[in-house]
């Protein structure tokens, strides 16, 4: 992927092309959002804040034109392009300024928290707003013989699309930031992403808010109080968290000389089973945020240890 980087880096128009093409192709294939936020966080990181406004406005008006052509909605466009763009510009900011990538993963951790809090109150019960919708479509599936749901299986199934949505976004605009920092490191200073994510942490100001989130959520466990917005707020601490875990983890099997499979195996592990590997992620990075694994020396091989 390293060829879009280079062609975005040719100017600003070329960054706008790159990134308005990306967009597009990302109404076919969702993972073309994440090409496209990195092109513009890549642009501000190296360039500064007002180039990459520009290839940001360049590439929103370039989608909205192929849009208005091709006769789609040129509004809904514009709305994807700004709810992409303008995070990824702003996190590229924050990184650019500070190099601490824990601090673009506390933004993003605000924004989906007041995504989760719009929603629900947008549309009251989140669950009944999925219910209703996953039973058109398992009815249309039935209708040409496919497997028909029972109602509490619907409502299951419906109550987790909110919560794995919610970790769907954070990880996507993540990985947006984490993509161009990892493109100006390829193309600029080699070796500086991997160091640089190594060293993740978040700030200790987090931990009282983590905790609180966490007490919240384990109240309204044991008494049923009602509080979906507490169980909002407890996925968001753990996807945060896991950030932290996973960068404790790369940095501890390089200084012990870990063999690369061990970490193929860990992501492999974290597609397939995200609900398990997750918690003992984010279990991890709190736990370093008291013990600071990364401070611990490597033990000696052979007679020294």
């Amino acid at each position: 992927m390293r060829f879009i980087a280079r062609f975005a880096m040719r100017g600003p128009f070329y960054a706008a092309a790159a990134a308005a093409a990306t967009m597009l192709a990302a109404l076919s294939i969702g993972l073309f959002v994440i090409l496209s936020g990195a092109i513009v966080g890549l642009v501000t990181l190296r360039h500064g804040s007002r180039k990459g406004i520009e290839v940001l406005v360049l590439a929103s008006a370039a989608a909205v034109a192929v849009r208005l052509v091709t006769g789609g909605d040129a509004l809904a466009m514009l709305v994807l392009c700004l709810v992409v763009w303008l995070p990824a510009w702003l996190m590229a900011i924050n990184l650019g300024r500070t190099r601490r990538q824990a601090l673009p993963l506390m933004m993003i951790g605000i924004l989906v928290g007041a995504y989760a809090a719009a929603i629900r109150l947008a549309v009251g019960d989140v669950a009944a707003f999925w219910a209703q919708r996953l039973d058109v479509l398992f009815d249309a599936l039935a209708a040409d013989g496919g497997p028909r749901l029972a109602p509490e299986q619907v409502t299951m199934v419906a109550a987790q699309i909110h919560l794995w949505t919610l970790v769907a976004m954070f990880v996507m605009l993540a990985a947006t930031i984490l993509l161009a920092r990892w493109w100006q490191a390829a193309l600029f200073n080699p070796g500086g992403f991997g160091a640089e994510f190594r060293e993740l942490s978040l700030p200790r100001s987090v931990f009282p808010v983590a905790l609180a989130v966490s007490l919240v959520f384990a109240a309204d466990q044991f008494t049923g109080a009602g509080l979906p917005i507490a169980g909002d707020g407890f996925v968001i601490v753990v996807v945060l968290f896991a950030f932290q875990g996973l960068a404790v983890i790369h940095y501890r099997a390089r200084a012990v000389a870990l063999a690369r499979g061990w970490l193929a195996g860990l992501y492999v592990m974290l597609m397939l089973t995200p609900q398990i590997v997750g918690p003992i992620l984010a279990t991890t990075g709190i736990a370093d945020g008291f013990a600071d694994f990364r401070r611990l020396t490597p033990r000696r091989r052979g007679g020294d240890e």
